[in-house]
């Protein structure tokens, strides 16, 4: 809030604006930060760019001033540790620690070259220039007192003097005021600070007791509901054991027959001594016909690999032959394409040297011989045609558009494509550049000139020796004969 106020007859001015908190804190502590672009409040008293005393008087600049960029405030927060000084009966040296190391020499290799200059006469004294006299002498007297009158100068400056004397005294004495209420602000504040941190602390502490008194209580409940667990397990297991105990003797016979120890003589000597003879004769049968069986795989699998071994030897053959000749063709096309590029190339260079460097034809020849082959620009009508053959228009929606009859004739190309509005801007340009001829080229005008014999061949032929040869051209000529 700004608010001005000014009365028309008086000398009266009153100024008043929305207070601010002192932004004097690196960090605020209770307060939202406020944004950076803020002016911050100052006692111009304190400026340096505020003067003081005479101002017309020289100002005594500082002999070097601080460098632009460098900031003068102590930097917060943690510093980059240095290094340690050495301990006693040492010392630090600088050692390499590059990728690639180069020789250090305590001496700087020297060396004494002297030279010896012709001697030069001295030059004589320029003699100093004097001005001659001109204009007429004249004279004054000056008595004392005519120019300065120190009692009616001094009275102005001692008021000025008297004025600013006490005017410093009583901005120092509001200032020391200022300081001091601030002062007892400050202090004031720091009490109820301290007094609102105490009872933080103590209400911290209260709670911490709280939870630590939770904590314990939970954690006697947790021993409480373990050692239950224990006892119930306990009991289940014993209960289980006695059940399990009861028919203990009936189920180990069981166990034992079942495991063997209680057999019939017959059926125990069939089963360790007969059916391992057995076993071994049908093996030995078998054997043998699986050894013939393998044989034969063995030789069917190595044909199979032989045969598909020179199958794939003739497939990458072909494949290599085929890769050769794609290649060689495709370097020949290379080479072609590279032939004709660079034919072109160095015809369309000598076609604009002759045009534009043997001077043979003028400027106002070529830009007439450029524009008779320019074709001119399509037509309406040629516009209007090939939007029809490309279906972009039609006769119908022409018709429908003028509301014209069926057997009445259709209008002007001109006005059914501006007057009508049936195509776009940007398609009415579209088939205008794609019937639009291209410009003739520099060939094409050269040809041109050849035709009409505005220029010969002889002539170029000429320029060209000329151009290459120089003044002495006409001496390469065979037929030229020395004193001719």
């Amino acid at each position: 809030m700004v608010a001005a106020s000014a009365e028309a007859g008086g000398d009266t001015y009153t100024f008043a604006t929305e207070p601010r908190p002192v932004k004097n804190r690196k960090k605020p502590k209770f307060r939202e930060p406020q944004p950076d672009d803020e002016a911050l409040p100052a006692n111009i008293m304190f400026d340096r760019r505020v003067i003081r005393g005479n101002t017309y008087a020289a100002q005594i600049l500082p002999a070097a001033p601080p460098a632009a960029g460098l900031s003068t405030t102590k930097k917060s927060g943690p510093r980059a540790p240095g290094t340690p000084r050495a301990v006693e009966g040492r010392r630090h040296i600088d050692v390499q620690t590059d990728s690639f190391l180069e020789e250090l020499t305590d001496t700087v290799p020297e060396r004494d070259v002297n030279t010896q200059t012709d001697p030069f006469m001295d030059r004589p004294p320029t003699p100093l220039f004097i001005p001659m006299k001109i204009g007429v002498d004249v004279d004054t007297q000056i008595e004392v007192g005519d120019l300065f009158d120190f009692d009616f100068e001094v009275e102005p400056i001692l008021e000025v003097l008297v004025g600013k004397t006490l005017e410093q005294g009583l901005m120092e004495v509001m200032e020391e005021e200022e300081l001091a209420a601030m002062r007892a602000h400050q202090e004031h504040f720091e009490q109820i600070r301290n007094a609102e941190l105490v009872a933080t602390q103590r209400m911290e502490a209260a709670e911490k007791r709280k939870i630590e008194e939770k904590e314990r209580r939970l954690a006697q409940e947790r021993e409480r509901l373990e050692r239950e667990k224990q006892v119930r397990e306990k009991v289940a297991a014993q209960t289980f054991a006695r059940g399990y105990l009861t028919g203990l003797v009936g189920n180990v016979f069981d166990k034992l027959y079942e495991a063997g120890y209680f057999y019939d003589p017959v059926e125990r000597e069939v089963e360790q001594e007969f059916m391992p003879w057995l076993q071994k004769e049908v093996g030995a049968c078998i054997s043998k016909d699986a050894v013939a069986r393998a044989t034969v795989d063995a030789i069917i699998t190595e044909a199979l690999i032989r045969d598909n071994k020179e199958k794939d030897a003739a497939e990458a053959a072909r494949l290599k032959e085929k890769a050769e000749k794609q290649a060689d063709a495709e370097a020949a096309e290379k080479a072609r394409i590279a032939a004709e590029e660079a034919a072109k190339v160095a015809n369309d260079a000598l076609v604009h040297k002759i045009l534009f460097d043997l001077s043979l034809v003028t400027e106002e020849t070529f830009e007439a011989t450029k524009a008779a082959l320019t074709p001119p620009p399509p037509t309406d009508e040629q516009i209007l045609e090939k939007a029809l053959a490309d279906e972009i228009l039609t006769e119908e929606a022409i018709r429908e558009k003028g509301e014209l009859e069926a057997e009445a004739p259709l209008p002007g190309a001109t006005q059914i494509l501006h007057e009508m509005e049936l195509m776009e801007e940007e398609k009415f340009e579209e088939l205008k550049k794609a019937l639009t001829l291209p410009d003739p080229t520099e060939e094409e005008i050269l040809d041109k000139l050849f035709t009409d014999a505005t220029i010969t061949k002889e002539a170029v032929q000429e320029a060209l020796a000329y151009a290459i040869l120089g003044s002495n051209s006409w001496m390469q000529d065979p037929n030229y004969v020395e004193g001719s």
